[in-house]
């Protein structure tokens, strides 16, 4: 078991947000005060916006921060997995750096994430898109997705791109050097690989700010994550690992 007062990491992947992700930042830190050995670390993915810049300036008011860089744009896994590797505390911590998710929910997140005694905790926003404030279409894609997601790759959570969870660190090293995606799919890799390893993988509802309501999905997003969640199907099904 992870004990509650070990150190948590929160990895912050980052693209075009200098508006807003020093705000992120500070939040994260105010809502992580009270708990020992924190630290946030941010991956400006390529960003052709002020993100690094802002990052850059978020980490020189606040000691906890600390910035790593893309010269182009990777992808959100590429951007974990550097954040990742420049990390050091034992629970490990995902969560986009858009705001879309208040980061005042992070500390009764990992405490859920500590008492269930798992593996990973992954948040589930089904229940906070029932308002109404969320455009239908946006809610049916959702479901029909996650029942996708649920049939091809019989996870134990139907929500996977909800971009908060908590793992053990030893979870994800012992699966990260099999990880082959880089971008939309790679939460699915990563959760799939933990299954076949054995990992304990539950869900836990999060709130979302609303902002989150009026992020829209293009075709190109709808073509990419039918893209990639079908090639990360494939990889896995031939995979051992």
């Amino acid at each position: 078991m992870v004990p509650p007062a070990s150190g948590v990491s929160v990895l912050m992947p980052a693209f075009n947000v200098g508006e807003i992700i020093a705000e992120n930042a500070a939040r994260v830190a105010k809502a992580m005060i009270d708990h020992p050995n924190v630290e946030i670390v941010i991956c400006d993915d390529g960003s052709t916006d002020r993100t690094g810049r802002a990052a850059a300036d978020a980490a020189a008011d606040l000691d906890v921060v600390h910035v790593v860089h893309h010269e182009r744009n990777l992808g959100k896994g590429a951007a974990l997995r550097t954040a990742f590797d420049a990390s050091t505390q034992p629970i490990v911590v995902f969560l986009d750096g858009d705001l879309d998710l208040p980061p005042e929910q992070l500390p009764t997140f990992i405490a859920t994430f500590v008492d269930r005694n798992v593996d990973a905790l992954v948040g589930e926003k089904s229940v906070a898109m029932s308002d109404s404030s969320f455009p239908t279409i946006r809610r049916v894609l959702s479901k029909i997705y996650s029942g996708v997601v649920a049939v091809l790759f019989r996870l134990p959570v139907r929500e996977t791109q909800t971009g908060l969870k908590v793992f053990r660190r030893e979870a994800i090293e012992r699966v990260l050097p099999a990880l082959t995606i880089n971008r939309f799919t790679f939460d699915i890799e990563l959760l799939g690989r933990l299954v076949r390893q054995g990992a304990s993988i539950e869900g836990a509802p999060v709130e979302l700010a609303p902002r989150a309501a009026a992020t829209g999905l293009s075709i190109g997003t709808l073509f990419e994550m039918a893209r990639d969640t079908l090639l990360t199907w494939w990889r896995l099904r031939r995979s051992r690992q």
